[in-house]
């Protein structure tokens, strides 16, 4: 007996003719569904970070170190929610494209697979378009800031003295609510 495929198994579960066309349907309104939320989270990111920027550069000028840190973590924490939600996202777009290139062929063609004159597009080309991953620049983007909001935290900490002077209970509070939260976000949330 022959083992059956990857392939062979997911067409057995939509067989042919309608099934797959609505299979397909389906597919692709949620794979647009998928899109619209993934860059209306980062919407809501983004608003909160901007805030947690301002926050803590208005704060950092009025010396109130205690605040500065408490805005800091709190950035730190929207910023790994923001990369962590952005890889989420990532999985449920690539599972529905997933769906779309096996149902396609036998019902449009090829349509989202194929990319005419890809071999025209150069990245040295600065005024023209090259095929970017909006979603996985946003993923380094928001990897990268919350590098800088750890980086910012260790500056409050140092520059402020805030290690070297007796712990204050708000400072105790934020810094194991923040360890703890990136320890929650990171491994409870983190499997879908």
């Amino acid at each position: 007996m022959a083992e059956q495929t990857e392939r062979e198994r997911y067409f057995a579960e939509f067989p042919k003719g309608r099934v797959r066309e609505e299979a397909l349907k389906q597919a692709l309104d949620i794979r647009k569904f998928e899109i619209e939320l993934y860059w209306k989270r980062a919407t809501y990111f983004w608003a909160f970070i901007a805030v947690s920027f301002a926050a803590y550069f208005a704060l950092k000028s009025t010396s109130d170190a205690e605040s500065t840190y408490i805005v800091s973590c709190l950035g730190y924490l929207f910023s790994l929610a923001w990369y962590l939600v952005n890889r989420g996202s990532g999985t449920w777009q690539r599972n529905w494209e997933s769906h779309v290139d096996l149902l396609e062929d036998e019902i449009m063609g090829p349509l989202y697979k194929t990319m005419i004159n890809r071999s025209t597009y150069k990245w040295y080309n600065l005024a023209e378009p090259y095929p970017y991953s909006p979603s996985r620049i946003n993923n380094i983007l928001a990897l990268g800031i919350s590098i800088v909001w750890l980086i910012l935290i260790a500056r409050t900490l140092y520059k402020e003295e805030l290690l070297h002077s007796p712990y204050s209970g708000t400072f105790v509070a934020m810094s194991v609510f923040t360890i703890v939260g990136a320890i929650v976000v990171r491994e409870q949330f983190g499997s879908g």
